[in-house]
């Protein structure tokens, strides 16, 4: 364990010191700060012109992230805290889960898979929810083998009621299928945990947590979150007739196929296995990745984060063949050779000064500093963009991360310009060099260009 738990942290490492978070992670990285600086822990905020009370998802991930700016500074670097300990936590977990169900040699392979899964790990070191969210999941289906062996403790079982709460609390419905295993598995596999006492410590600690954060949601945000995740989020995404619901299973499936590579091949072995031997123990574990696979074939985009949960649970399926054939003297060698060949790519990388990650929003990222400097001395943050068409959710986001300042979007340049002249809480305006018209537009009706780069212009008035 503490051989794959190093090598989780070297990989994280490379990275972590590196700039650039892609969208959601910006996203969730300014609700955090606002919540640290504002001290709005029940009613966060986005911007000022986009979620100026955001409840698309419960608050947990970003709760911790908070608490982090608090502690060392709001960051790229302390942005991937939370997220790079969760990955730690969901390869420690695998493990455990794998020795849980039969042996060191299932767990040991099943961390390794998880380890070279390389979108789980890339994923893993940013501020995405879906991370977190497996984590916690990883911890309450560990809990669920404890107690199918007879061996959880109460203390287990109040810890499997809070990694079930801390799920939901990560990403609210998307957790579902830990919750459904967990049911399934009482009524249908294992009616005697309903004559056990402690297993009622599962339910009740999950089910409290989450009614005390709706309750302080009622009692400090006027219950914003419930009204609008359960409601608008919920009902009209997934239970009504959203038209943003397209994917179909084959879509995940092929995707997940294409990522998977060249684990995927041993799944169907893994599931076999699971039935023939009838490893009561994965059960929930297969329950959970196979209602994974039908929820996100109704999602209304596949984004590569989604499939992290899919490739934690798949990867004890996966390590469930190869471990047959893997003795405690082989395990041993696996281990050392695993980790000289993961030290020396470490030290290969490092010296090759290969970047991890791909700076996302390289136009608003390289002119951090002299927008930082333009917006010095002004009395406003905020500026206005042309962006013809659908919001351009990726330059609010990161505008409002990177320079600190919050942008409303309008879709014509005399729009902009009417504002601009008009209201002084606007300082300046964006636009991308691309739109020559509006360009030519802002130009013509005296407004000066004071900072550019080969995409974006930065236009203000001449008296300011």
């Amino acid at each position: 364990m503490w051989i794959l738990c190093l090598a989780a942290i070297l990989f994280l490492a490379l990275g972590f010191t590196q700039d650039g978070i892609n969208l959601d992670s910006t996203t969730y990285s300014v609700v955090a700060r606002n919540m640290a600086e504002h001290n709005n822990w029940f009613s966060p905020s986005y911007t000022a012109f986009y979620h100026p009370q955001f409840a698309e998802h419960p608050p947990l991930v970003m709760w911790a992230q908070a608490l982090f700016f608090l502690l060392f500074g709001a960051s790229d670097s302390t942005a991937r805290l939370f997220g790079a300990l969760c990955t730690i936590g969901s390869v420690i977990f695998v493990y455990l889960l794998g020795k849980e169900i039969k042996g060191k040699a299932l767990g040991f392979i099943a961390g390794l898979v998880l380890l070279m899964t390389y979108n789980f790990m890339q994923q893993g070191n940013s501020t995405l929810l879906d991370v977190p969210m497996t984590c916690f999941i990883l911890i309450a289906l560990w809990g669920m083998a404890r107690l199918e062996k007879g061996t959880a403790s109460a203390a287990v079982c109040v810890a499997t009621g809070l990694a079930l709460s801390g799920a939901f609390l990560s990403k609210g419905l998307v957790s579902a299928p830990v919750w459904i295993a967990l049911i399934f598995t009482t009524l249908f596999l294992r009616r005697d945990w309903l004559k056990m006492n402690r297993f009622w410590l599962i339910p009740v600690t999950a089910m409290a947590v989450i009614a005390l954060y709706l309750f302080m949601d009622l009692l400090y945000a006027n219950g914003r979150f419930t009204t609008h995740y359960f409601v608008t989020q919920v009902w009209s995404r997934f239970l009504g007739e959203s038209p943003e619901v397209s994917t179909r299973w084959y879509e995940f499936t092929y995707r997940f196929v294409k990522l998977y590579l060249p684990f995927v091949i041993l799944l169907p072995v893994g599931l076999y296995m699971t039935f023939r031997r009838s490893l009561r123990l994965l059960y929930p574990t297969m329950i959970t990745l196979l209602f994974y696979f039908l929820f996100y074939s109704t999602a209304a985009k596949l984004y590569y984060h989604y499939f992290c949960p899919a490739y934690a649970l798949a990867a004890v399926f996966v390590a469930l063949p190869i471990a047959q054939l893997v003795s405690s003297r082989a395990l041993r060698l696996i281990s050392v050779w695993f980790s000289v060949i993961w030290l020396a790519l470490v030290i290969t990388v490092t010296v090759a000064d290969v970047r991890i990650h791909e700076i996302r929003g390289r136009a608003v990222y390289s002119l951090t500093e002299p927008m930082q400097q333009f917006l010095s001395d002004k009395t406003s943050r905020q500026g206005l963009m042309v962006s013809p068409g659908q919001p351009a959710w990726d330059y609010v986001a990161k505008t409002a991360w990177y320079w600190r300042s919050d942008i409303k979007q309008t879709p014509y340049a005399s729009r902009a310009l009417r504002s601009l002249r008009a209201d002084e809480s606007f300082s300046y305006i964006l636009v991308k060099k691309s739109n020559a018209e509006a360009i030519r537009e802002l130009v013509d009706s005296g407004l000066v260009e004071v900072i550019h780069n080969d995409v974006l212009a930065v236009y203000t008035r001449a008296d300011l």
